[in-house]
């Protein structure tokens, strides 16, 4: 009885000491970040990203449009090769469905079932398959740490931005590249492993209110990140007939 509660005592400083880690400045947790997102040979990523308007039209009628994106894709940057799939909706239209397969050399796009289109530059289905890539969120964060709120919680940390602020009401335009509006309230939560420094999870909401023009715009974008340096390639190649598949060129700042 006795080694068995000495053997307790000792054990419960360590799991103390484990829990109780030490918050970094918010300055050395995004060099972390940076560093750490740079080196990665894999990840995988599930991002969403809704728009809905909702409008008065000339008789006095509220008119609500809807449009969505999402994506699944895994991304091997080093080898500079990823795969996945994506769905994209607008409210007046039928869902379109797309898959995407991306080489060093070129990258090919299956929409709804049809032939394989193989593009010229490779980057173009690939930003089309990320609806935003990993480095955008990066830039998300350290404009919200330079804005919000960080804290330690748990194994996270943790950053916030709720309200309005002009100054990053234009970076967050400037970022994503959209028209920036005065009347922006943004709700924005940002999670990061405390021990890694990658990101877990982005949730990030905006509502413009455009009095004048009596609509109001909110947009949704989420974000899941995992299998970091440990996504594997499970998709086989797809057998692309050069006979077969229809060649395209496109301009690679798409």
């Amino acid at each position: 009885m006795k080694k068995n509660l000495l053997a307790a005592l000792l054990i419960l400083p360590l799991v103390l000491l484990s829990a109780c880690r030490t918050a970094l400045p918010g300055e050395e947790v995004m060099q972390n970040l940076v560093n750490r997102s740079a080196d990665l040979e894999s990840y995988h990523q599930f991002v969403s990203l809704t728009t809905t308007t909702t409008k008065e039209d000339l008789t006095g009628a509220t008119v609500v449009s809807e449009q969505y994106a999402t994506s699944d894709a895994t991304l091997f940057p080093e080898e500079k090769t990823g795969y996945g799939k994506r769905i994209d909706k607008d409210s007046n239209y039928p869902a379109t469905k797309s898959e995407y397969y991306v080489t060093p050399e070129v990258g090919y796009v299956q929409i709804d079932s049809a032939d394989w289109t193989a593009y010229a530059t490779p980057d173009v289905p690939l930003a089309s398959l990320q609806v935003y890539p990993l480095e955008t969120f990066i830039e998300l964060t350290q404009i919200i740490e330079a804005y919000g709120t960080l804290e330690l919680k748990g194994n996270e940390y943790l950053l916030r931005f709720s309200g309005s602020d002009d100054a990053l009401n234009k970076e967050i335009n400037y970022l994503f590249q959209t028209f920036p509006s005065e009347q922006t309230d943004y709700d924005i939560e940002i999670r990061l492993d405390a021990e890694t420094f990658y990101l877990n999870a982005v949730s990030y909401s905006s509502t413009v209110t455009q009095a004048d023009q009596k609509s109001v715009s909110t947009t949704e974008l989420t974000g899941e990140f995992d299998l970091y340096n440990q996504a594997q390639q499970l998709k086989s190649v797809p057998d692309f007939d050069a006979a077969e598949t229809t060649a395209a060129t496109a301009d690679s700042s798409f």
